[in-house]
């Protein structure tokens, strides 16, 4: 999985050419896998943030 040069193009195409993106996150976020996100990296970097903050606090 590469950089797309202009995500907002991606996303827009992914929603169907929506002018309105915003309306249709709930719908998006229902039909991404898991797995498939966790290779984007800033996607990564904010899931794993909450559990190194409870190895921080030795929750873990």
């Amino acid at each position: 999985m590469g950089k797309a040069a202009d995500p907002k193009a991606v996303l827009k195409a992914a929603l169907g050419g929506r002018r309105d993106a915003e309306r249709d996150f709930g719908r998006l976020g229902q039909t991404v896998a898991l797995d498939a996100l966790c290779k984007v990296p800033a996607y990564r970097a904010w899931s794993d943030e909450p559990r190194r903050a409870r190895e921080r606090l030795r929750f873990l």
